[in-house]
């Protein structure tokens, strides 16, 4: 069984960030290169979740408004400098801790597991 914050580790952030680095781009007109720097990760990074290689379950988190909002302005903050990629990962884990308040990842988790899918308790 896998706890739930390696499903959030593996789905939930990389979602979170490939959001945020096509905000900084298509928004704050940042080049992967600028955005990347902002985030603290490489080019080729930021590349893959612009293309949907890596973060690509993002979905469930742009359909919500509140988590969507909530990018938007994180992104916002990154392009003008008031957050780095430090200050930014309490952020992070204000989206994470929203997600699972609204239980928006309980069939992810639950399909992690087979001994999760009569869970009638969310674990989240």
């Amino acid at each position: 069984m896998k706890p739930y914050c390696e499903v959030a580790v593996q789905n939930i952030l990389p979602g979170v960030r490939a959001l945020i680095a096509k905000e900084l781009m298509e928004k704050h007109k940042l080049t992967q290169q600028g955005a990347a720097e902002k985030l603290g990760t490489s080019q080729a990074a930021v590349s893959q979740y612009y293309r949907a290689v890596r973060g690509s379950k993002t979905d469930f988190l742009s359909k919500d408004k509140e988590i969507s909002e909530k990018i938007q302005k994180i992104a916002g903050r990154i392009a003008s400098g008031e957050l780095n990629y430090i200050s930014a990962s309490e952020e992070f884990c204000e989206i994470c801790k929203l997600v699972r308040k609204k239980k928006m990842i309980c069939e992810m988790h639950k399909s992690s597991s087979e001994k999760l899918s009569d869970c009638k308790k969310c674990l989240c």
